[in-house]
């Protein structure tokens, strides 16, 4: 039995944060079980990219400080690290850390901020198609590691967590290389159990206080839940999540996909603390990216596969062209014209959404065609007319 516990924070003041995030140790048996004296404790933020904390995009600033000086008074030597996406150098590290908070925290706590980019090959026994990996090296030599995630939705996923969030564990564009390859959502959703499986956090805990619903994991809009969730397991720290939000956890890949891997069972996981059901929201907007398992029954409509997947497509009035998305786009449809707008061939295009996921002015909306939209789960407003 998997054990998660659920803790109210009514906002994001430290004091507050530091109270609940020292209840949900307790629960879980009190953090000096897990740390250690002298341990090297990696803590693993969701720091997507270069958003302020009021966005939710990224791993609140006040969770991630609370977390480490819980972990210091426990006598574990802290650093933050992350890669977040796009090109991992360090000016780019600088400027994530300084707009994200984390450049504060350090300064508050004296956690050292990860500017290591150094990567180091591991062998993953465990595996389905990540067999070996590149993961950053502070994290690889870390004793323990703690993978501290955001309640978001999410363009492909459907939503991301606590296991997604070890995604991060690949340096930088080599990222990109994991859409490429994996260029199916079942497949890419295993490679995500892969990840989290060669990472190995020893403890997973989610910022839901505020969340993001919408367009997820960057252009959604934040949503107040008031809620930490905390498990020794990320499918089950996310499960919790999911029941948090009202989502069904089979509409998402990844716990869907490690149901069938035998890693998760729903009936195996024990809710501790607050109760689900009293801090549930009355709606949670999420992303309408259900796989198309009712075509793929029939062999005559498996060429629409393609055609169902949603497209990105660039918003011209409010695209900057700053080359963001050229810059993550796996397999470069993304070019600049002699106008300098910057336009998508569909072609090469894989539908990773990386482009959607990345774009600093939220210019680049997702488009749905109408085969799509019959298939598709999306949870409305009811009080907007619809259902």
């Amino acid at each position: 039995m998997h054990k998660v516990v659920i803790n109210i924070s009514e906002n994001y003041r430290l004091d507050r944060v530091t109270q609940c995030l020292e209840q949900v140790f307790e629960q879980l048996g009190g953090l000096e079980s897990i740390v250690k004296p002298g341990m090297k404790v990696a803590i693993k933020p969701n720091l997507l990219m270069a958003k302020k904390p009021e966005e939710a995009a990224t791993t609140h600033p006040a969770v991630i400080q609370a977390v480490t000086a819980l972990v210091q008074k426990s006598g574990g030597i802290v650093s933050i690290v992350e890669s977040p996406g796009g090109a991992y150098h360090t000016n780019h590290l600088k400027k994530v850390y300084a707009i994200t908070g984390m450049e504060a925290v350090a300064n508050e706590t004296g956690a050292e901020l990860n500017y290591d980019l150094r990567v180091e090959k591991i062998e993953n026994p465990e595996a389905k198609i990540v067999k070996s990996l590149k993961i950053l090296k502070p994290l690889a030599d870390a004793d323990l590691i703690i993978n501290i995630a955001k309640l978001k939705t999410h363009g492909i996923m459907v939503y991301t967590g606590a296991v997604k969030n070890m995604f991060g564990s690949i340096p930088g564009i080599e990222k990109a290389d994991f859409h490429l390859r994996l260029n199916d959502y079942d497949r890419f959703a295993d490679s995500l159990i892969d990840i989290y499986l060669a990472a190995k956090p020893q403890l997973n805990i989610i910022d839901g206080i505020t969340a993001m619903e919408g367009d997820g994991p960057s252009a959604g809009i934040p949503k107040y839940l008031g809620a930490i969730l905390a498990s020794q397991d990320a499918f089950a720290c996310d499960y919790a999540a999911l029941q948090l939000i009202g989502l069904d956890y089979k509409s998402v890949p990844v716990l869907k996909m490690a149901e069938e891997r035998g890693l998760f069972q729903s009936d195996q996981v024990e809710f501790v603390g607050a109760d689900l059901e009293t801090i549930k929201p009355d709606e949670f907007d999420v992303p309408a990216l259900k796989h198309i398992r009712p075509l793929e029954r029939y062999k005559i409509l498996g060429f629409l596969k393609s055609k169902v997947r949603p497209r990105p497509e660039i918003l011209q009035t409010k695209c900057v062209a700053c080359g963001k998305c050229m810059e993550v786009c796996p397999p470069k449809a993304i070019t600049r014209g002699e106008d300098k707008k910057l336009s998508i061939n569909y072609n090469k295009c894989i539908s990773c959404l990386c482009c959607h996921e990345f774009c600093p002015e939220k210019a680049v909306k997702i488009r749905k065609n109408i085969i799509r939209k019959i298939f598709e789960y999306r949870r409305v407003d009811k009080s907007k007319g619809t259902s």
